[in-house]
Formats: C-alpha cells, sequence, structure tokens
C-alpha cells in the first residue's frame, strides 16, 4: 500500500492551535507508523503549499521553516518521500483542474491527482472531500477510505 500526505494534514499536525491538530496528528502518526500503510509520500507541491500556509497562519517564518524540516526529514526521520513535479506530471495536472472543475479542487490538489495517477498510489490521507469520486481518499478521522 501507498499514502499521498495532503497539506491539511500536514498543517493540523504541525500547528498544536489547529482546529483538527489531535486527529491530524494522530493520522500522520499511524500512518507513518504502521506497516499496513506502508509507502508514504507527498510532494512539492504540497510542501510549498504547508510551509507557505504554516506560516501565514501562525505569522511565524520559524514555524513555516520547521514543517519543511519535518516534511524533508531534515533533523527527523526522512519518513516521506518527497515527489518533484514534471513537465508531464503538469501538463496531466492541468488537464484534471479542467476536468473536475466541478469539484474546485486547488491546481495543487489538481497536481496531487496527477502524481497519485502517475506513481499509482493507493489513496490521499486528505481531510479535503473534493478529492472523492477522483482517487481514493484516507479521512484522517477514521482512517477508512472513501
Amino acid at each position: 500500500m501507498s499514502v499521498f500526505v495532503d497539506t491539511g494534514v500536514f498543517y493540523a499536525h504541525h500547528d498544536t492551535d489547529a482546529s483538527r491538530h489531535t486527529v491530524g496528528t494522530d493520522a500522520l502518526n499511524a500512518v507513518l507508523s504502521s506497516a499496513e500503510y506502508g509507502h508514504v509520500m507527498t510532494s512539492d507541491y504540497v510542501y510549498d503549499e504547508t510551509v507557505t500556509l504554516t506560516q501565514m497562519r501562525t505569522g511565524n517564518v520559524d514555524a513555516g521553516l520547521e514543517v519543511g524540516r519535518r516534511i524533508r526529514g531534515s533533523g527527523y526521520p526522512s519518513a516521506i518521500e518527497l515527489l518533484h513535479s514534471s513537465p508531464t506530471l503538469f501538463d496531466r495536472a492541468v488537464s484534471v483542474h479542467q476536468t473536475y472543475a466541478d469539484h474546485e479542487l486547488s491546481f495543487t490538489d489538481a497536481m496531487t491527482v496527477a502524481m497519485v495517477e502517475y506513481h499509482e498510489i493507493d489513496g490521499v490521507l486528505s481531510f479535503d472531500d473534493d478529492f472523492d469520486g477522483i482517487v481514493p481518499r484516507l479521512v484522517p478521522d477514521t482512517l477508512t477510505f472513501q
């Protein structure tokens, strides 16, 4: 099995004041510590979105730097593979963004769909139900697929 971790889970895990902190922390820890979930990945796009969101919501550059280090495994155990976009994946993300306009995906979410398809990842660990009906989503509250 393989899991792609989305921005909201990283943010909730990092920010102790986030409304979903406990759920996000429990979900990410479960995925990282259990062989049941296998290979854990995210992308450069999610990295960007997470670092930016954390910095903006906390008003603290150091918080953004810290969450970035955690994702990259810098000073922490390296448990998450950071996938990188390419021209082919970018083109696919543009297509996904247009095709699923009714889901109101962000472009980062469209890139996530492109990466999940390309890398044959089993599902996305995400609070965002925008993925439902496009790729399997692992719901953080229950760790079951939608």
